[in-house]
């Protein structure tokens, strides 16, 4: 494996399991130049890393003398081991070969980024993410496009980027477009190059006022760019097309669109696998020509997740009777208050929409009247004064009363390394 030598210790940790013999190891500072066209953050400028248990790349590089051995990969050849987020227990590595990535960028490219090779495509994503490497690798290669890749995620550093090389095409977190359209420099930038900007909606949710924000400021409507896991090499679902009148979002919030060519979903029932009528909620199942091969040195756990050419997502959703796919959460993380099913994605989207709400995480606790209570943990926007007995009154007019939240005002939220909140350190609080 070749890595950057600041994430050696994390490859260290994973040699054994991951059968790896050998480990080269590069560094940042040798792929930055000397006179950087747009801002860098300080760890492309950090020292270069020693140590004794891997291989430095360039020198080991030059050395070679040997041709290149003959190799011609096939389809089915194993091409990447893809690591779970581990929101919901360890991280597992996906199997995945190189006739799941082609599938990936054929059946996504086309219909939701319509990448040419005269686009500019950014990427900011860790490659380490199922969705960095397709954005940062897979799609560029296959579209034949120019990729700008940034080391991390920097507002500064992006609108400069998409002001100097034009940049047509990016995915953001919605965390980061709202970082954009709020920061006190973006009148000194154009970002009228940009044509197609995805997002994806993990702490912060895509609303009416950011899409609306956005396009007043680039031209582009900004829109959710997929559903998907690292199971299936994500990109399973697309909802290009369905922004007009803000159609997307006029829907139930966690609406993710349409299935990709290719792909198909059902909702079974999660006890007996029973198919479930449309609009019935259930558990969501996935058949796709990308679907992983195996949880490596796993068997059991993916014989339990794949059965009969399925992936049983362990997620709760919908299809509607016009087809569309509604994601709702994870089972595990369903609530049940006085008897009725409350999800914490539909909560944390509305929580979303209140001016004052930087981000937000929704859990349960136990109630002995209620069964369970939702709670919400709200990180507010600075300078914001809003109490939580003014959060709770916007809650009643916002949603059911059996969904009002017990409000609990943070100053962070906990995440992973791929920008999802880690719950399980939210119930240490309750």
């Amino acid at each position: 494996v070749l890595c950057l030598d600041q994430l050696l210790e994390v490859v260290r940790a994973v040699r054994e399991p991951c059968a790896l013999s050998h480990v080269l190891a590069t560094s940042l500072s040798e792929l930055c130049p000397a006179n950087p066209s747009i801002p860098v953050p300080d760890l492309l400028l950090a020292a270069k890393l020693g140590g004794d248990d891997f291989i430095d790349f360039y020198p080991a590089l030059a050395a070679c003398t040997a041709n290149p051995p003959e190799h011609r990969p096939q389809l089915d050849d194993i091409a990447a081991l893809n690591y779970t987020g581990g929101t919901t227990g360890l991280p597992k590595g996906c199997v995945h070969t190189h006739g799941d990535m082609l599938y990936t960028c054929a059946s996504f490219v086309p219909v939701a980024l319509g990448l040419t090779p005269d686009s500019v495509l950014l990427n900011f994503l860790p490659e380490f993410w199922i969705a960095g490497e397709n954005a940062g690798l897979l799609f560029p290669v296959y579209a034949g496009c120019r990729l700008v890749l940034l080391a991390r995620w920097d507002a500064l550093a992006f609108m400069t980027a998409v002001t100097h090389y034009r940049v047509s095409h990016c995915g953001l977190l919605v965390d980061n477009a709202a970082e954009v359209l709020e920061h006190p420099d973006v009148g000194a930038f154009d970002l009228s190059s940009l044509q197609r900007t995805g997002c994806i909606s993990f702490v912060k949710k895509l609303t009416r006022d950011y899409r609306s924000r956005w396009h007043s400021l680039a031209g582009c409507h900004l829109f959710e760019f997929s559903f998907g896991m690292t199971e299936t090499h994500t990109c399973d679902t697309f909802t290009v097309g369905l922004q007009e009148d803000d159609f997307d979002l006029k829907s139930l919030p966690t609406f993710v669109g349409l299935p990709v060519p290719g792909t198909q979903f059902k909702v079974c029932d999660f006890e007996t696998g029973t198919l479930l009528p449309l609009g019935s909620e259930g558990e969501l199942c996935i058949r796709s020509p990308s679907l992983m091969h195996g949880y490596w040195g796993q068997p059991a756990e993916a014989a339990a997740t794949l059965r009969d050419g399925w992936l049983h997502t362990g997620d709760l959703g919908l299809i509607t009777e016009a087809g569309f796919i509604r994601y709702l959460g994870r089972r595990k993380e369903m609530l049940k208050v006085n008897g009725m099913s409350v999800f914490p994605g539909e909560l944390e989207a509305l929580l979303g929409q209140h001016p004052a709400v930087l981000a937000c995480a929704v859990i349960g606790r136990r109630d002995e009247n209620r069964g369970q209570v939702p709670v919400a943990f709200i990180v507010l926007k600075p300078g914001s004064d809003d109490s939580r007995d003014n959060l709770v009154a916007w809650c009643k007019g916002a949603m059911a009363s059996y969904k009002v939240p017990d409000i609990r005002l943070v100053d962070a939220l906990p995440m992973t390394a791929t920008g999802k909140v880690k719950k399980d350190q939210l119930e240490t609080l309750l």
